[in-house]
């Protein structure tokens, strides 16, 4: 059985202001806790472990009054935090003063998300704590700033905020990616003991939508590779990327920005995705070490590709530079629809499926936890095609 206190700590300083303090005694361990709360000494009762309050000075009683609510307050707030501990099958004290002394786990929702942020930054999983970000800006917006607990949210908000994001003419799929990203911190807080789960997200989309198709063919990939860019030492270097991602099965630009020599390893390249911290193995063909070679002379810091630079280390700044790089070989190849980093992964996917490679090993070489996440890569193949094989199964 928990035991709470409060005490009183004298000052060693004669007619000085001493503290008061919380006292926590539980599975035989004793802690005790400042607060910011200061009385006189004469203000205390030590038998009844009380703050004397009556007082012939009016502003002083009044003073005293509001600090035995402020820090009965802190009691209660440290019962909340032992209650949702309890609904964990263990823990300990230094847990029970974590939660309460961190205001991310205090149960209001917008503390509790910054504190995920932070987690998944230090695992250096930048681009999910960036998808993080996103969401919560968004969901900071539909609140107008005004925080909420965690254990408020209901199918009723949730509905609201998919209609306050349709209003402004946000995509379904960015809409649902949201939503996933509000679901995972909710489940999290459930886990936590931060509220009982209540399946708040059962009436909003939260699947994935096709998109428009990204991939190109064959014959595109082919014109790429022989565009004849003259001096354009810029496109060219961006033509050499977007193969270099071909190549290696569709590598994110932030993965290629980020691979060293010490990722080449008899002959294969070793590698984590950034996005899933999956590890990758990837046997380095004649075309990729071409483009290694090609640019030798102009990375740092034992790069393996020449995409960060002294005078700039940002990746999202790289990126937006690569994507509009990409616009321009686009016009150049008179695409109708321009090319992106992302183009490169959804045209490896589907040619490969096209010559014949099987689902799961398209899955595996792309890094998928599972097939699921492929299909949706693969779902804008061509309706000709679909048509063509058809066609060919009613002719037998």
């Amino acid at each position: 059985m928990a035991s709470i206190k409060m005490k009183f700590r004298k000052s060693t300083v004669t007619g000085k202001e001493g503290v008061l303090t919380i006292q926590i005694i539980d599975k035989r361990k004793v802690k005790i806790l400042t607060t910011r709360f200061h009385i006189f000494p004469h203000e205390w009762d030590a038998v009844s472990n009380q703050i004397i309050c009556q007082t012939d000075d009016r502003e002083r009683e009044a003073y005293l009054r509001q600090t035995l609510m402020d820090v009965e307050t802190e009691i209660w707030k440290l019962n909340q935090c032992r209650e949702a501990l309890k609904k964990k099958n263990h823990y300990t004290v230094e847990e029970w003063i974590e939660r309460y002394t961190d205001s991310s786990l205090n149960g209001n929702l917008f503390p509790f998300m910054e504190h995920l942020i932070r987690k998944l930054s230090t695992d250096n999983r930048n681009r999910t704590a960036a998808i993080y970000g996103v969401a919560s800006r968004s969901f900071y917006s539909f609140r107008k700033g005004v925080d909420l607990p965690i254990d408020t949210v209901d199918a009723t908000l949730m509905r609201q905020y998919e209609n306050y994001l349709k209003t402004r003419d946000v995509s379904m799929n960015t809409s649902s990616c949201y939503m996933r990203v509000w679901r995972a911190v909710y489940n999290r807080a459930v886990d936590e003991g931060l509220t009982p789960q209540r399946y708040p997200f059962r009436g909003v989309y939260t699947g994935i939508a096709k998109t428009v198709k990204r991939a190109i063919g064959e014959t595109l990939i082919l014109r790429l590779k022989a565009l004849d860019l003259g001096r354009d030492t810029e496109l060219s270097l961006t033509r050499d990327l977007f193969m270099f991602s071909f190549y290696t099965r569709g590598m994110s630009f932030i993965d290629m920005a980020n691979l060293r020599h010490s990722h080449i390893r008899d002959g294969y390249l070793h590698y984590t995705r950034s996005k899933t911290r999956q590890k990758l193995i990837i046997r380095i063909e004649p075309c990729m070490a071409d483009i290694v070679g090609r640019y030798s002379h102009r990375t740092v810091d034992n790069y393996l590709l020449p995409i960060f630079h002294p005078g700039n280390l940002s990746a999202a700044s790289l990126l937006r530079t690569y994507n509009k790089r990409l616009a321009r070989l686009s016009s150049r190849l008179q695409l109708e629809k321009p090319l992106t980093s992302y183009v490169a992964r959804h045209s490896w996917a589907t040619i490969a499926l096209r010559k014949g490679v099987t689902m799961q090993i398209i899955s595996e070489g792309m890094g998928h936890e599972n097939e699921h996440t492929t299909r949706i890569y693969l779902a804008g193949i061509d309706q000709a095609d679909i048509d063509q094989a058809n066609a060919r199964i009613i002719a037998l």
